[in-house]
């Protein structure tokens, strides 16, 4: 956990209407469970940003599941007497230049169990075949096995992250923009809670994983 470090949060459009699915649901029912929810969310990208929580646990390659070696997924619960039942997914992506702050890139908010798998749309939000290995995520591959205990997990986000951070190939989608948590929605044009950042765009390039990437 590296508290008091700071990141910047981007995002693209599908995880803006994943929270604008919650945060309706919210305002129609504000004592119903996407109300806590909804708090759940944004206690959690606050988190990320502050550097408070570095996410639950790395994710990894499986078939039918996709190349998600360079993500991260960290649980959303809503009852704290019960077990989480949403994942919040992201990746860590290093700084667009020296002296400015690392991001991290907010992928998807779903369910933690039933027919709508959060992989699989994460997988489609990257561009990424579920069964198909990714080129360059090799990288992300442990050099040790790591199993069991939060010790270890937490050891295997601080070595994907350096590794995110170093490699220049890790790049943000095209379509994500920087996120403010908690500010001031805009009213009929942004999602509640999450304000745009309308910093331009500059240099965008395809990045050489394969996927869409930008450098800024």
């Amino acid at each position: 956990m590296n508290l008091g470090v700071g990141y910047r949060l981007v995002a693209g459009p599908d995880f803006d209407l994943d929270y604008r699915r919650i945060d309706v649901a919210a305002s129609r029912d504000p004592s119903g469970p996407e109300a806590g929810l909804r708090r759940q969310v944004v206690r959690a990208m606050l988190d990320l940003a502050a550097g408070k929580s570095d996410g639950h646990h790395a994710l990894s390659y499986a078939p039918e599941k996709g190349d998600l070696r360079d993500c991260v997924t960290a649980y959303l619960r809503v009852d704290p007497g019960r077990p989480a039942d949403h994942r919040l997914v992201f990746r860590e992506i290093g700084p667009p230049a020296p002296g400015e702050l690392a991001r991290r890139e907010l992928l998807a908010i779903k369910p933690r169990r039933g027919r709508n798998n959060i992989y699989a749309h994460v997988c489609a939000r990257l561009n990424r075949h579920p069964n198909d290995r990714q080129p360059g995520l090799d990288r992300f591959d442990s050099w040790y096995e790591l199993s069991g205990g939060l010790a270890t997990r937490q050891a295997e986000l601080d070595v994907k992250r350096a590794i995110a951070h170093a490699w220049d190939g890790q790049q943000p989608l095209r379509s994500s923009r920087p996120i403010l948590v908690g500010a001031p929605p805009r009213p009929l044009s942004s999602t509640a809670g999450l304000a745009r950042d309308r910093q331009p765009p500059r240099n965008s390039r395809p990045g050489p994983t394969g996927w869409p990437g930008r450098d800024w």
